[in-house]
């Protein structure tokens, strides 16, 4: 029998709904030949150093039972590892699980992580150079308006309504809509923004899609800029990015590049999958073949572990708030 640490964050909004999870979770394992020991979090940063202790000691896999914002500090300690990232979603978005399109009961993933079937995934690196602060992202970093949004969510609301406290939150700012302006530089172009996504991923929080061509496997960051202050023009983005079609219009840019440059002449916000971190200046890259996930299929794309875009090693972060 396999015998595997899992991550539990109490706060969670399925593991506080349901006390008894871990032993759900542990029964269900446990029928695929797979032994759990739960390890709760208890305060930031726990997860990542459990996730690197795990890694250290070389097992094949750890189960992160969470939300997206659990998973991103456990990635902090397994990306460049041999350790795969099992995930058991459990938070108010999870977003990853949905890119991973993990089935929805316990049984059924139970069974996908006991059939272990891993796919090599690229992550993307926030990173201050003057301040040698870095830090992962596996599915978005959003720089302006969604990281305002994500600052003002009240965890009391959070707590109750889930996702409704994001919407809450939304109106609001919207209703301010005290937009920063900032500069994004890539591809030898800089642009003006009030907003920019940073996607590994196509899905994103609410059932929007706002970058549509993203794929988990490619050695590339898709990147959706947009430059507005208008309401009704940002309600019109948010209509079409539940389709993707916002892309078309002609004040969205959208492209895919290796590396990012934000800079801003007053502080704007920085998210990464949900989790405010810091503000700009800050610079983003992706990392290809980062690290390993347990889902129900295999990937055809292959990037050697341990490789940066110039081929030379990366170094593991240790999450901090910037």
């Amino acid at each position: 029998m396999t015998s595997v640490s899992m991550i539990l964050n109490p706060a969670a909004g399925r593991v506080q709904r349901a006390p008894d999870l871990a032993a759900s979770i542990e029964a269900a394992l446990r029928k695929e030949d797979i032994r759990v020991q739960p390890e709760f979090t208890k305060a930031p940063g726990d997860a990542a150093a459990i996730a690197k202790r795990v890694a250290k000691r070389g097992d094949p896999f750890v189960i992160v039972c969470g939300g997206d914002g659990t998973i991103n500090e456990a990635l902090q300690g397994l990306v460049g590892t041999q350790t795969a990232l099992a995930v058991w979603p459990a938070g108010t978005a999870n977003v990853l699980a949905k890119e991973l399109d993990l089935p929805a009961d316990e049984k059924s993933l139970a069974r996908m992580i006991s059939a272990g079937h891993r796919r090599r995934v690229s992550v993307g690196r926030a990173f201050k150079p003057d301040t040698g602060w870095q830090r992962y992202f596996v599915l978005m970093a959003g720089i302006g308006l969604d990281a305002e949004i994500v600052r003002g969510v009240d965890p009391r609301i959070k707590k109750v309504s889930g996702y409704g406290a994001y919407l809450i939150s939304a109106l609001g700012f919207l209703a301010r809509l005290p937009l920063e302006p900032f500069s994004v530089t890539l591809n030898g172009q800089t642009f003006d923004a009030t907003f920019a996504c940073i996607s590994n991923v196509v899905s994103y929080a609410g059932g929007f899609t706002l970058t549509p061509e993203s794929a988990l496997e490619e050695p590339n960051l898709d990147v959706c800029i947009f430059n507005s202050r208008s309401r009704l023009q940002y309600i019109n983005h948010a209509l079409r990015g539940l389709s993707g079609s916002h892309t078309k219009q002609e004040s969205v840019r959208y492209t895919k590049t290796v590396e990012i440059i934000a800079d801003a002449p007053s502080p704007v916000p920085v998210q990464l999958d949900g989790e405010v971190v810091g503000s700009l200046p800050m610079r983003f890259e992706c990392i290809p073949a980062a690290m390993d996930v347990i889902s129900p299929q295999t990937s055809a794309l292959q990037v050697p572990l341990h490789q940066s875009l110039n081929g030379e090693a990366f170094q593991r972060s240790t999450p901090q708030e910037c």
